[in-house]
């Protein structure tokens, strides 16, 4: 009976989604220029979303159907991904990635850290907007927030300046990485290092290209398995800092981000599946469909996105957060592109 509800509360917010992604795919199609199509449907997608979002508004008995497209649907393509890839190339994207991202975190928490000083800002508050920035934007917030014991008022702050800059990512990216002539690799290292959320990196991944999108998404992953041991770090600091509120067991197994190994067992599965059933003409469109289908997951993911973008609640939160995120989401894009041109990566 219970999950019977449960699948009822989700249907109508998801059937919204399913046919926002259909039409977000028409327009891609029907939006040409040259024979080719300039727009995104990623980016369309969030487009109509916010419209929706803004002009008209969400009823609440949608947002159940709208989180569950913006989260599960979103992991499931992430996993049906990992079969667009070799396991051996998987590892290798994220290995070449992970020095950028070591660095790029340690350096953004540690800035972050002396901004919030500056600007007057509580430093469990800085140091929200600082893990958000660096690792995976919204769950390392809310993953870590009960870790350091922030209060309620910090952790919707930093949620608010994270989800603000992270959208805006979206859209600045992908104009950015053609500016430069950035190739598939570099950019789509660039996305997944440097950009907040997971699903943030895959829209501006695959706005940019289909490769730099699967790049972005194994890059984030490797990114996105530092937040396990960041929180029990934090959580440590803290709790020595203010022994007096005692320390609280970080349960790992409820915060490990378990879709990544959803992922590479993909990646594993491509790479037994090319070598045993490599020369079968339906092995190669089994991939084709699930390719398609992972795409238009990502799709229905990004309307989740955009239905969820709340503008108007980001205005109660004051300007010094928001510069705060500003210059932490500046010095991750800069830091991170400057490393990706110094060790050559693409």
């Amino acid at each position: 009976m219970n999950s019977n509800n449960s699948y009822l509360k989700v249907l109508p917010g998801a059937v919204l989604v399913l046919m926002v992604a259909i039409v977000a795919r028409y327009a891609h199609f029907m939006i040409q220029i040259n024979g080719t199509n300039p727009v995104s449907d990623v980016i369309i997608a969030i487009l109509i979303g916010i419209g929706l979002r803004s002009f008209i508004g969400v009823p609440s008995n949608l947002q159940a159907g709208i989180e569950f497209s913006m989260k599960k649907v979103l992991k499931l393509a992430i996993i049906l991904l990992g079969l667009g890839l070799n396991i051996s190339a998987a590892i290798a994207t994220g290995g070449r990635a992970l020095m950028i991202i070591i660095v790029c975190v340690i350096i953004a928490l540690v800035l972050m850290h002396r901004i919030g000083k500056l600007l007057g800002l509580s430093e469990k508050l800085s140091v929200l907007i600082g893990v958000g920035t660096s690792i995976c934007g919204t769950t390392a917030i809310v993953a870590v927030a009960p870790a350091i014991k922030s209060e309620d008022t910090d952790v919707a702050y930093s949620v608010a300046t994270i989800t603000l800059f992270g959208v805006l990512a979206i859209f600045a990216y992908p104009v950015i990485g053609a500016l430069l002539k950035m190739s598939d690799m570099q950019f789509g290292t660039w996305a997944g290092t440097a950009i907040n959320e997971t699903a943030q990196v895959v829209a501006a991944g695959f706005a940019y290209s289909e490769e730099a999108g699967k790049i972005a998404t194994v890059v984030k992953l490797t990114r996105t398995v530092l937040l396990a041991p960041l929180v029990v770090i934090l959580g440590y600091f803290f709790a020595r800092k203010d022994v007096s509120t005692g320390r609280e067991r970080v349960n790992l197994k409820a915060i490990f981000p378990w879709f990544v190994l959803g992922f590479f067992a993909m990646a594993l599965a491509r790479t037994f599946g090319d070598n045993l059933f490599g020369t079968w003409p339906l092995w190669d469109t089994a991939l084709a469909y699930v390719s398609i289908s992972a795409k238009f997951l990502i799709v229905m993911a990004m309307v989740g996105v955009g239905l969820m973008s709340d503008f108007t609640k980001m205005r109660s939160v004051g300007l010094k957060p928001f510069i705060g995120g500003f210059v932490a989401a500046l010095i991750m894009g800069v830091l991170s592109i400057t490393l990706i041109y110094i060790l050559q990566i693409g």
